[in-house]
């Protein structure tokens, strides 16, 4: 029993390393991206995307959808909305709604080599659904009124499994 009871307080101490150690990697991506949005707000993009990518590249969503936004918004030199493109998809499968608007904007808009409506509605939708955006929901509207039954059907579909997978982990069958 002496020998279960240091296994024990041996698995309490690596899980609780490992709480700590993901509150510590979530507070650098945090002050790193605090970095960026300081050059952002002083018009160093550059060093915004320096910022903005290390942060990025460790999942903070701000700075990944901060990213499309410059990519989008040619605030680096030139409009890149493949790159934006990117940088919404890796925050919105993260679950960060105004990701998911950014993405079904440049979807809607027809900015994207593979622009569809079916994508374009399915991330407003999902957008409107989990952060209740009445944008989101506006412009889902206006672009149902172009779609056949059929393709709203689709991305209606599309945005379920999303759901079902993200919040619940059912995989589609």
């Amino acid at each position: 029993t002496l020998k279960m009871k240091n296994f024990s307080k041996l698995l309490v101490f690596i899980g609780l390393s490992f709480v700590l150690s993901a509150n510590a990697f979530a507070d650098v991506a945090e002050e790193i991206f605090d970095r960026g949005y300081k050059a952002f707000v002083e018009k160093d993009y550059s060093g915004a995307e320096k910022h903005w990518k290390r942060s990025g590249d460790l999942g903070h969503v701000r700075s990944q959808n901060g990213l499309g936004i410059m990519y989008r918004d040619g605030d680096l030199g030139g409009v890149y909305p493949e790159k934006a493109a990117d940088w919404f998809v890796m925050a919105a499968n993260s679950g960060y709604a105004y990701a998911m608007f950014n993405l079904g904007m440049l979807h809607k808009n027809g900015s994207l080599r593979d622009a569809d409506d079916v994508s374009a509605y399915r991330w407003l939708l999902l957008a409107s659904t989990i952060n209740f955006d009445e944008n989101a929901k506006f412009q889902a509207n206006l672009l149902s009124q172009r779609m056949d039954k059929q393709s709203l059907l689709v991305a209606r579909n599309e945005a379920q499994v999303w759901i079902n997978e993200f919040f619940y982990g059912l995989q589609n069958q």
